[in-house]
């Protein structure tokens, strides 16, 4: 008996062999690739909670391709151009540090000159207090640091917008559009434009300093209107402000 089911087994064994042979060898004279039955792990292992399988719920049974992320890029300007280069002579000075303190603050007023290296240097002709170079390529300002003064910075600074074509030529022009830039700036007279003798008496006051300012910005946008002769309506309105006694 037990050899007889023995028997049989082995037989139906043989049989199921024969059988798939026989199914690999006619796929592979009709050219198709064998179908092989899947295993049962790994039929199970493809579905997904609710019986649906992975390949099923992709379009195309195409895995989608994740978001390629980039590298930020790291702008590298170099290093940052320096503001002023001084003289062996400005280095040298025992009065170094006041002369850059007063620069920059003047150059607060002065957001055109941005971005640009100035060469600083000393004055030593006798009788000038200042000078501002007029070449665009190579701006610069000379001081005499026994006399500094803000106003002469201001009207350096406003020789370098001239030489950029920023502010119109001419020693009267440069003081008066010096002295439309800001009444902190403003700490002595002019020297080129006629000023009553109220204001070349020493240091002027805070109330001298904003009536120049304001002065000045009128006849720069009268300047603007079409009016040539603003100059001199600039000096005969201070003249009249002040009292007479104006001269040169």
């Amino acid at each position: 008996m037990f050899r007889s089911s023995l028997m049989q087994r082995l037989w139906r064994s043989l049989t199921r062999r024969k059988l798939e042979r026989a199914r690999r060898e006619l796929s592979l004279a009709d050219g198709r690739k064998p179908v092989r039955r899947p295993r049962r792990g790994a039929a199970l292992e493809s579905l997904e909670p609710g019986g649906v399988t992975r390949g099923a719920s992709r379009e195309g049974g195409r895995r989608p391709r994740g978001r390629k992320v980039l590298e930020q890029l790291a702008l590298d300007l170099g290093p940052e151009r320096p503001r002023w280069k001084t003289s062996r002579l400005v280095e040298a000075s025992a009065h170094r540090e006041r002369i850059l303190e007063y620069l920059e603050f003047a150059r607060r007023f002065y957001p055109e000159l941005d971005g640009i290296c100035i060469r600083v240097g000393l004055a030593q002709k006798r009788g000038v207090l200042g000078w501002g170079s007029l070449d665009p390529e190579h701006p610069g300002v000379w001081v005499r640091p026994r006399q500094l003064q803000l106003f002469t910075i201001a009207h350096e600074f406003t020789h370098l917008l001239q030489a950029r074509s920023l502010v119109p030529r001419g020693e009267r022009q440069c003081d008066l559009w010096a002295l439309a830039r800001s009444p902190l700036l403003i700490d002595s007279a002019p020297n080129y434009l006629r000023m009553p003798r109220a204001l070349r008496r020493g240091r002027p006051t805070n109330d001298q300093a904003h009536t120049l300012c304001a002065a000045a910005r009128v006849a720069i946008a009268a300047r603007e209107a079409g009016d040539r002769r603003y100059l001199a309506r600039f000096e005969a309105s201070l003249a009249e402000s002040f009292g007479g006694g104006s001269r040169s």
